[in-house]
């Protein structure tokens, strides 16, 4: 069993700005109570949350060369992920959000920008750095150097990962690519025109998918091997943000089956490593390690 798996991620990166606050407001003003800002993404946080946990971990997608791409690609770096790969276009802006947190709920709203850098183009994957990997993970940004890189990860035998978040235009060529789809439960029932989620799972597991699941927020998540429908509950935590649960999930997920674990343990551990990161503000703050992990399920 490989203790330190290879994850590498494709898609996108930015500078999220978060502020916790009473309410959130409109047309009104509230005092913030509690401000960051940090690295965050779909497919970024999730490889920062499998590097957190132990694995390496690899990162590909684009930035400007302004002051959001290199506190992007420092963030990155600082958790040890391999950011190299990650290409810095010139007169370029960096991707951004601003999240909002309701202190009440911990429950956010988003605004962002995918930014003026040109995606990557299927020329600038590395081939090598997807042969390596144990699990190439997707969120359907970057979408043509995606469906490259899923195309050389199937030829060489390594699972594809894909993040289902929002109906994109290419998502179809990407699912079609995926072994594992873990999509939300809104772009689940959305794409599949099912009314429930063990409806769209089980619609979602088409072709040569090794496995399915749709997340349902604190109703946890529930899954389709092609023979079981697994549901497994969320754990429960004071929640403080809510902002990247889902990209955290993801990135427990993938080191979780990169290490061996089955379907079910796959899905517990994810809950449990996604739980944990709601107990503090920020995408990222509270990603515990391996450790922290391990130590909290047991207690439960």
């Amino acid at each position: 069993m490989n203790l330190t798996p290879q994850i590498t991620g494709i898609g996108y990166c930015g500078m999220d700005y978060l502020c916790r606050v009473p309410h959130v407001p409109l047309d009104d003003k509230v005092e913030i109570i509690e401000s960051l800002a940090q690295g965050g993404g779909p497919a970024a946080t999730a490889v920062v949350a499998a590097a957190r946990l132990g694995a390496q971990a690899a990162f590909c997608g684009a930035v400007g060369d302004d002051e959001r791409g290199a506190l992007i690609i420092g963030g990155l770096a600082a958790e040890g992920v391999d950011a190299g790969r990650v290409k810095i276009r010139h007169g370029c802006e960096s991707p951004v959000s601003f999240c909002w947190i309701d202190k009440r709920s911990g429950k956010r709203s988003i605004a962002w920008s995918r930014g003026t850098a040109r995606p990557l183009s299927p020329r600038e994957v590395d081939r090598d750095v997807i042969r390596n990997s144990a699990v190439l993970h997707l969120d359907g940004h970057q979408t043509l150097a995606a469906l490259a890189a899923a195309k050389i990860a199937r030829r060489q035998g390594v699972a594809v990962s894909l993040d289902a978040g929002t109906v994109v235009p290419g998502i179809d060529g990407l699912l079609a690519l995926a072994d594992i789809v873990i999509a939300s439960e809104k772009f689940a029932l959305r794409y599949t025109g099912e009314a429930s989620p063990r409806a769209a799972v089980k619609k979602l597991f088409t072709g040569n998918r090794r496995f399915s699941a749709v997340t349902m927020g604190k109703a946890g998540a529930i899954g389709f091997d092609g023979r079981r429908l697994l549901k497994v509950p969320s754990f429960k935590v004071e929640a403080v943000d809510t902002t990247g649960a889902g990209d955290v999930y993801h990135g427990a997920f993938a080191f979780a089956y990169a290490r061996g674990r089955d379907w079910p343990e796959c899905m517990r551990f994810a809950a449990a490593v996604a739980a944990l990161k709601c107990t503090q503000s920020g995408g990222r703050t509270g990603i515990p390690d391996l450790k922290t992990a391990e130590k909290f399920m047991r207690q439960q």
